[in-house]
């Protein structure tokens, strides 16, 4: 995802931090592993979002629970962010932090949006045939939608391709309603 606004600013500071740093692996990583945990532990999201908590005792959790599992960066990043009262942007800060890095590492998500699961032989010759197209390392990302019938749409950056039998279908019923009899 494009971070925008707030996340952008956010998410970009963290990256250009985490270059100089010389750690944007490692905060990519842990940026994943973080948005999961709030993901799992919905009473540990909770916490850290309420306003009714102190500051303090959201601070003491996180260095608590992160010193030497994460990165220092990581953790004072964390910490600004409640200090600054914009946790409620972490997820999708660190999902900014997550495109801005897989950019800068030649990575481009591209989603599948199929009528039933790929299998993996499909999965791997779409990567190979998206690879050779866009000469970039893609990470594909599978969405199951049953009313597009059969067929896929990839979705990339802000790129369509639309190869879905519901899209054949409605374009054959626009032809049809132009043909006059």
């Amino acid at each position: 995802m494009i971070p925008r606004g707030i996340a952008k600013r956010y998410a970009t500071a963290l990256f250009n931090a985490a270059l100089n740093a010389d750690v944007a692996r490692e905060i990519y990583e842990e940026t994943i592993a973080f948005r999961q945990l709030l993901t799992d532990n919905s009473s540990l999201k909770s916490f850290l979002l309420s306003p009714q908590i102190p500051t303090t005792d959201k601070k003491h959790l996180i260095t608590a629970s992160f010193k030497g599992r994460a990165t220092e960066l990581f953790i004072r990043f964390l910490l600004l962010l409640i200090d600054k009262k914009r946790f409620p942007f972490v997820e999708e800060i660190t999902e900014g932090y997550g495109y801005l890095y897989e950019r800068h590492e030649g990575i481009l998500e591209v989603r599948a949006i199929t009528a039933v699961p790929l299998d993996d032989a499909l999965k791997q010759k779409t990567i190979q045939k998206m690879e050779q197209e866009t000469g970039k390392k893609i990470r594909l990302a599978e969405e199951v939608d049953p009313e597009i019938i059969g067929g896929m749409i990839l979705v990339m950056e802000d790129k369509i391709i639309d190869g879905s039998i519901r899209f054949r279908m409605e374009k054959l019923v626009r032809e049809l309603d132009e043909i006059r009899v």
